[in-house]
């Protein structure tokens, strides 16, 4: 019985010879059966012929470019997979090439070795998959990971909430770490906001040195301020609410976060609260999505 593995299939499209030469052969030598195509019609004339199973596409070449060859290759076949390469991308062509389903962009120069990895890392994976973007419900905290408060109470019960939950042992087999904010409520429960712990420290600093070119500081400001501003309430600290959509695209969350200068947003259906999207998970999810092991 032949128990002989299977070599992968690849189909390195490229307009550069010495490049595809150097990448063809360098593959080869990693197990790999390799087909090379020096432009976009030569690369439709073999995917006709026989259909490789992952191709390497340059994305910069004469004639037909890259996304055109890609836009052919998928009336041929619709879930080929398909690795970019490119010395010229930019925004508008990653998205370009996402929503015609490649699975991963890669910028040039690339290291043989690390594109090797790669490609065999994609396939002990589901490569169907790689460019998919995480949706916002796959990446928030639950909402009662936080404090709940009532607007109508001191600033002294908010700043007891967020370092009691900041306090609070993280249990061994949490993803979600420390937190740093706490959810506030009207008292017909309707969600009102979040105040962060950035939001506690401006209080600390007094109305007129916060507004004043020439503030001066001495020892003794911080203990005077943490006497009085407690006897604000909680609303007197909210600001505007801002929330996320629950199906919202996750780039609408993080535009809402960066201008915001927010570190989480609430994410939201119909006006309740669903969960809280953190910063640090979206910037994980970037990672990942960039190729990083983390």
């Amino acid at each position: 019985m032949n128990t002989e593995k299977k070599k992968a299939r690849l189909l390195i499209v490229d307009d550069e010879i010495d490049f595809r030469k150097a990448a063809s052969q360098g593959l080869s030598r990693r197990g790999f059966d390799v087909s090379e195509a020096a432009s976009g019609d030569e690369c439709l004339q073999v995917i006709r012929e026989q259909i490789p199973d992952i191709v390497l596409l340059d994305q910069k070449m004469p004639g037909m470019s890259g996304i055109e060859t890609l836009k052919e290759i998928r009336k041929i076949c619709e879930n080929l997979p398909v690795i970019m390469l490119t010395g010229h991308g930019n925004y508008d062509t990653a998205l370009a090439g996402i929503h015609l389903e490649i699975v991963d962009f890669i910028q040039k120069p690339v290291d043989i070795e690390q594109l090797c990895t790669h490609i065999h890392d994609l396939s002990a994976r589901n490569i169907d998959n790689q460019m998919r973007e995480p949706v916002i419900a796959e990446l928030m905290a639950p909402a009662d990971l936080y404090p709940k408060v009532y607007d109508d109470e001191p600033l002294t019960s908010l700043l007891k909430a967020i370092s009691d939950a900041y306090r609070k042992p993280i249990p061994e087999n949490s993803k979600y770490g420390q937190v740093r904010s706490a959810r506030v409520y009207n008292r017909a429960e309707e969600f009102q906001g979040m105040i962060r712990f950035s939001d506690l420290l401006k209080l600390l600093i007094p109305d007129a040195l916060r507004d004043s070119p020439y503030a001066t500081f001495y020892t003794g400001m911080l203990l005077a301020q943490s006497k009085v501003f407690g006897k604000q309430t909680i609303k007197g600290l909210l600001r505007p609410k801002v929330c996320v959509d629950v199906d919202a695209p996750l780039m609408e969350a993080v535009h809402l976060m960066v201008d915001n200068k927010l570190i989480n947003i609430p994410v939201v259906q119909q006006s309740r609260l669903m969960g809280i999207l953190r910063g640090r998970d979206v910037i994980i999810a970037t990672a990942r999505l960039a190729g990083i092991k983390l």
